[in-house]
């Protein structure tokens, strides 16, 4: 396992703060893509925080792309996208990280063929409907409307 120190003495938003460090790391390059974080049961016992508090740091960096979890395998270290500009100039980027863009790898689904008896619930037949009458219907109704026709008085 990866090793990096989290230090917590005198902090108010103990969270906040385990979630500022692991994430430091990651962007730091200490931790890399594929690096086991601790299980929150031990990282709880070892920072002498609450598991909830472990637990909500965890699913805070994997919302945010920057770890994924793996049932009965533990937490990993996401591959991500360094924002363009980050490796050339060793500054701080204004970027985002994004996680790793795995959509364009799935092919699209093949093209449906255009289906004779459209069977989609709640769609009528639209050459069925009274066009003409329900145009003229409208029409009289606007001639001999009042001056409110069409609002909700």
């Amino acid at each position: 396992m990866t090793a990096f120190h989290i230090s917590l003495v005198g902090r108010k938003n103990l969270s906040g703060e385990i979630y500022r460090q692991i994430r430091r790391a990651v962007l730091d390059r200490r931790l890399r893509p594929g690096d086991p974080l601790p299980p929150g049961r031990e990282l709880a016992r070892t920072l002498a925080v609450s598991r909830a508090t472990v637990t909500v740091v965890y699913e805070r960096l994997a919302a945010e792309g920057f770890v994924t979890s793996r049932q009965g395998s533990g937490t990993f270290i996401s591959e991500l996208v360094v924002p363009a500009g980050r490796e050339k100039t060793g500054r701080r980027s204004t970027g985002v990280l994004q996680p790793r863009r795995i959509w364009e790898a799935i092919a699209p689904p093949p093209a449906f063929e255009p289906v004779r008896f459209d069977f989609h619930a709640g769609f009528c037949d639209a050459s069925l409907f009274p066009h003409g009458a329900w145009r003229r219907a409208v029409v009289w109704a606007l001639r001999s409307g009042e001056a409110t026709a069409g609002t909700y008085e």
